[in-house]
């Protein structure tokens, strides 16, 4: 499960390289984000309805996004814009369901098995990590918007997803703990892991 949170940092912090006047390069490419949380959500994709519909959504966007990649390096933004931007906000939309319906999949562990695992916070990190994302990308549209007040909200926004991993990790390391406890043999059983 905690290998998804590389999946999160991809798709999350996605920068686009613009190449000459008609190639753009994503630098961190979404179909290898979503292979990581495909990854990530194949262990739990049992254990409650919203992380089996997340594994399904990674699993879609991994093979969906590809060709939008390979668009990007054929200069799409250049030879068909109203495209480009199509594709590029139905990214942006994926990416934030996901993470939301991750997060709620984490909710829904909490009450299966009484364990705290911090969702309450990974949902306002990722409320905060959606706001500064479309932010970001409205300042694209706007002429004026000072550069430095771009890169200042990318410092924000990286700093709140790194915060989001950490706390993404610690809920899976204790989804763990919990999965290994469960296959103790009755002669291993001792004391159980609580919060």
């Amino acid at each position: 499960m905690s290998i998804a949170a590389i999946g999160f940092l991809i798709v999350a912090f996605c920068f686009r390289a613009p190449i000459g006047e008609t190639t753009i390069l994503p630098l961190l490419p979404s179909f290898i984000g979503y292979y990581f949380l495909r990854k990530g959500m194949k262990a739990v994709r049992f254990e409650n309805d919203l992380l089996k519909l997340a594994y399904k959504i990674a699993n879609i966007a991994m093979f969906a996004t590809l060709p939008i990649f390979v668009l990007n390096l054929t200069g799409v933004c250049s030879w068909a814009y109203a495209l480009y931007q199509i594709l590029k906000f139905a990214e942006i939309i994926t990416s934030i369901v996901i993470g939301y319906i991750v997060i709620e999949g984490i909710h829904g562990l909490e009450d299966t098995y009484g364990y705290v695992m911090g969702s309450y916070e990974l949902r306002t990190m990722w409320n905060i990590i959606t706001v500064i994302y479309a932010v970001t990308e409205a300042a694209a549209f706007i002429s004026k918007f000072p550069v430095w007040l771009t890169a200042v909200l990318l410092v924000v926004k990286l700093m709140f997803l790194i915060m989001f991993m950490q706390k993404y990790i610690e809920a899976s390391q204790l989804y763990d703990r919990r999965e290994a406890q469960g296959k103790m043999s009755k002669e291993e059983d001792g004391p159980r892991f609580r919060l």
